[in-house]
């Protein structure tokens, strides 16, 4: 009886937490005119609008059977890169249509050494009649679409 007891204590109390430790975020990613996307932190970081002030660590740009194709790090700049909810990150990456890419990077929020993972999946869909879609996490990824 002590095993099972065991089981269900790691089950449901240890690993959550060690999870939870390692989650990642979801980004907002949006197509702009120009077609490009515009990645951002979501307005839900900044719950009670305070104008939070996020401190960009580093981005990047990934691509599945490539490697990294894109990496910014501003951890030793001379400037901290700071940016506030829904507002686009520089990325500077001309990003091509019909590729699955995993966009990422890393924020603190200002004040606060808690680093922050932030990862998606993005796929700019062009049609026949050149209209974009923007195609995000699993829908990104299933080539058939």
């Amino acid at each position: 009886m002590r095993h099972g007891y065991s089981y269900w204590l790691l089950m449901f109390l240890i690993l959550p937490l060690l999870v939870s430790c390692m989650s990642l975020n979801s980004p907002d990613i949006v197509l702009k005119d120009d077609g490009q996307p515009c990645i951002s932190i979501p307005s839900n970081e900044d719950f009670f609008k305070r104008n939070k002030q996020f401190k960009i660590i580093v981005t990047g740009v990934f691509q599945t059977k490539v490697g990294e194709l894109w990496l910014k790090d501003y951890r030793y700049s001379s400037k901290p890169y700071y940016v506030k909810t829904k507002e686009c990150l520089r990325f500077e990456y001309d990003f091509q249509n019909n590729i699955t890419y995993t966009v990422h990077f890393t924020s603190t929020e200002k004040g606060n050494n808690e680093n922050k993972k932030w990862v998606g999946d993005m796929r700019i869909k062009k049609d026949k009649d050149g209209t974009l879609e923007l195609l995000l996490d699993e829908h990104a990824r299933d080539v058939t679409q």
